[in-house]
């Protein structure tokens, strides 16, 4: 019976041994305070990111009280919208605010950043829902804001970006990739300018056939430059409408186009421009100061219904705000200066003498046309740019363009380029593969591993313009003002956020989640917009650093000792070793 009973104990406690080894962490910090966090439901990646800091944060003794994964009805109310009736500003989650909310944003390719970190934006007057309040970042917003100077403004750029990332009221998590599929040999093109359909057709070459076709997975519907919704159709129409300016492929600066140059005056307030005097319609007919002037007069026409009517109307408030001066040379009169002006001349132009000649006979119906058919005909994508829209078959979703003959600039080298409509990604693959295709869309949202080990095609990543990170509430006792941290101070608060950002494992996060397509976030600024700042890098994911960081915002940090399993084993062992001995001592007795 004796030996039953040790060998019940030997069982027993070998796998309580084993069962300690299973579920002891590594190590353990105790809870120093507890947080919520809240998220929106719309991402599947990044409601498994938000789970992963959930995990992460108790690492560095921050446990997590509540995660709310919810629709942005319910996010609002405790952010933009936020009522402001019981406080006079966003307070805790507890309280009907935030702590961290796990959100992304998407900037424009002029990087943009007023109404987001400023003091002026803080809600309700802006999208500054984080609260931010730097009066240095403020100062040198508003220089930023009416710096046209290229160097000066990236300068200023720089600036603002090293102020937040060294405050971190946004702890930025991933910069997302996009990924297009590409013919390997293809050249001269930039894909970043693809991405944003601002590409430079007179600049791509195919050497085998000298024709390039790009699909996409939508319908291309839009009629012309002035209708124009889609970026999908924009990606023709880039190469047909040709502008005043657009960008460098090389450097992606604004350059002249239709223009020779542009003289800024009064402080960033009058453009004065001169037009190429060799621009030509596709027809042969010089391009004219009045064709560009009656251009812009067309975008800020109700009737037209353009997209672009709010943002030219704000900076041309009315048709007085566009001047001739003879014609080859105008100006563009702004209410206030802009720091990026020359973006304001990157628009479509179009021929005066035969649109308005059309609308005069047939109304505005004209803008909703198909292009080549009916009343239109050609009128209203008759080409200043390299290329000349030769096809478009709305049943068949294609568009063939072929060489302007009166383009002025670099001699386009392409035959042909088609944009075609394929549904699905399998689909889009297949023609990449079989050569049917040159160019696959990002939007057919392919992976890396689509593209491995496939002769003639390759995966090509580009620099996206959104950023996914976690907003953090400025207002917090202790995430924000820091008054509830032991130092009691907000730059304990600071050193709190930057252990968050060392705990982020970013790397991980790209590898395991985004499946590659992304790159570790710095801050909201993305890579893809002008002015980023290249030279900082991204928080190391580094536990110890961001220990460090909790100890100097005043907390103890007691780490429970680190056990091998060997470790318990042995423990296991050593008690069933007592346990025989202290029943053979009985025995002995």
């Amino acid at each position: 019976m004796k030996r039953k009973i040790v060998l019940i104990t030997f069982v027993s406690l070998f796998v309580s041994s084993l069962v300690i080894i299973q579920n002891t962490p590594q190590a353990a910090i105790p809870e120093l305070f507890s947080i919520a966090l809240l998220s929106p439901n719309t991402s599947p990646a990044r409601d498994q990111w938000a789970l992963l800091m959930e995990q992460q944060l108790p690492e560095i003794g921050i446990s997590v009280s509540f995660h709310e994964s919810t629709g942005w009805a319910n996010i609002s109310p405790r952010t933009w919208y936020y009522p402001l009736i019981e406080y006079d500003y966003i307070p805790t989650y507890d309280e009907g605010g935030y702590d961290i909310l796990f959100l992304g944003w998407h900037w424009p390719f002029d990087l943009q950043l007023s109404g987001i970190f400023e003091t002026a934006a803080i809600v309700p007057y802006g999208d500054n829902f984080y609260q931010y309040n730097n009066p240095i970042y403020d100062a040198i917003l508003e220089n930023y804001e009416e710096e046209y100077n290229p160097v000066l403004r990236t300068q200023y750029a720089h600036l603002l970006q090293s102020i937040l990332y060294e405050g971190l009221p946004a702890i930025c998590i991933v910069h997302p990739s996009d990924l297009y599929g590409f013919k390997t040999g293809l050249i001269g093109i930039n894909p970043l300018l693809v991405s944003t359909a601002n590409q430079r057709i007179e600049n791509w070459y195919d050497p085998v056939d000298r024709i390039i076709t790009h699909a996409v997975p939508v319908d291309l519907q839009d009629q012309n430059i002035f209708t124009l919704e889609s970026y999908f159709d924009r990606i023709w129409m880039q190469n047909v409408y040709g502008s005043l300016f657009s960008r460098n492929p090389i450097d992606l600066m604004w350059e002249p186009n239709i223009a020779t140059d542009c003289i800024i005056t009064a402080g960033g307030t009058n453009l004065t421009v001169t037009i190429d005097p060799n621009a030509k319609f596709s027809n042969g007919d010089a391009v004219l100061a009045e064709d560009v002037k009656y251009s812009y007069e067309l975008y800020m026409t109700p009737e037209v219904g353009s997209p672009s009517y709010g943002y030219l109307t704000k900076w041309f408030g009315n048709h007085d705000s566009i001047i001739e001066h003879s014609s080859s040379t105008l100006s563009f009169i702004l209410p206030e200066p802009y720091n990026f002006p020359l973006s304001l001349l990157s628009h479509g132009i179009i021929d005066k003498s035969d649109v308005e000649a059309k609308i005069a006979t047939y109304g505005y119906d004209i803008f909703y046309e198909l292009p080549l058919t009916g009343n239109v005909l050609d009128s209203l994508v008759k080409s200043c740019g390299p290329m000349i829209l030769n096809e478009f078959n709305p049943v068949l979703s294609t568009v063939q363009l072929l060489p302007n003959p009166y383009w002025h600039g670099t001699t386009v080298v392409l035959d042909e380029w088609n944009e075609i409509f394929i549904s699905g990604k399998v689909g889009a693959l297949e023609s990449l593969i079989n050569g049917t295709i040159d160019i696959m869309d990002a939007q057919y949202f392919p992976v890396l591993s689509d593209f491995e080990g496939i002769a003639g095609i390759e995966g090509i990543k580009v620099d996206g313009f959104a950023e996914q990170g976690m907003a953090i509430n400025m207002r917090h006792p202790i995430l924000g003002t820091g008054e509830l941290t032991p130092v009691g101070t907000a730059e304990a608060a600071k050193y709190v956020r930057k252990a968050i950002s060392h705990a982020t494992p970013r790397q991980d996060i790209i590898d395991n989640i985004l499946l590659g397509l992304g790159e570790e976030g710095i801050t909201s600024i993305p890579r893809g917009c002008i002015g980023f700042d290249d030279s900082l890098l991204p928080y190391e994911y580094n536990l110890d650093i961001a220990l460090s960081y909790m100890e100097a915002a005043g907390y103890d940090i007691i780490v429970v000792p680190e056990f091998s399993s060997g470790y318990f084993i042995l423990l296991g062992f050593l008690a069933v070793s007592s346990t025989i001995r202290f029943y053979r001592k009985k025995k002995k007795q």
